[in-house]
């Protein structure tokens, strides 16, 4: 039935967004990291804060063609930022993930920078041109955004060191603000 073929795509849609929603008013601890003490930080940036939930890994290739899991960051906060050199709102937030990144370089944390479906050439010649270096990846068949039920770029998943998913965003934010430093800040161990 037609029908069917429309709500069953649509009902698992509903049910990823559903375990997604916001901890409001929750005491719950990401490993030892309370997550009410940074709710101010998720609100001046729009990011929905999410009850932890173990962030998928996978592997993807760097710029430089070396294979990175998302796990060789545990330990780490990690910026895990979907987007693609072709995306208006994604330009428009790069500058801001390059302050980001050089405002916590010596710091237990990294940007994951996930291009999707582009050649590396392209990707390498828009990095030079805009003077930006924060680490860069590729998902070359779009297979890890669809792990991440990505629908639209940029998209934006925080993940504690612990490797949850604490934090998510649609649409390009202010990364590269005060606000922005100690979100991440508040969330190292």
């Amino acid at each position: 039935m037609k029908t069917k073929s429309v709500v069953l795509p649509a009902l698992s849609v509903l049910l990823m967004f559903i375990s997604l929603l916001p901890a409001i008013g929750s005491e719950r601890k990401s490993g030892s990291v309370e997550l009410s003490r940074n709710a101010d930080y998720f609100e001046a940036l729009g990011v929905i804060r999410v009850n932890p939930v173990p962030a998928p890994d996978f592997t993807v290739e760097s710029l430089d063609g070396s294979n990175t899991r998302l796990s060789d960051f545990r330990g780490k906060v990690v910026f895990l930022n979907f987007w693609a050199t072709w995306c208006g709102p994604c330009r428009a937030e790069v500058k801001d993930i390059d302050g980001l990144n050089k405002s916590l370089k010596d710091e237990e944390f990294t940007v994951m920078a996930v291009d999707i479906r582009e050649d590396k050439g392209k990707i390498r010649s828009f990095m030079d041109k805009l003077k930006v270096d924060f680490p860069v990846y590729i998902d070359s068949t779009g297979a890890v955004a669809t792990s991440y039920g990505v629908r639209g770029i940029p998209t934006t998943f925080i993940i504690d060191p612990d490797g949850n998913v604490v934090g998510s965003a649609l649409g390009p934010r202010d990364w590269d603000s005060r606000d922005s430093v100690e979100l991440m800040r508040s969330l190292m161990k």
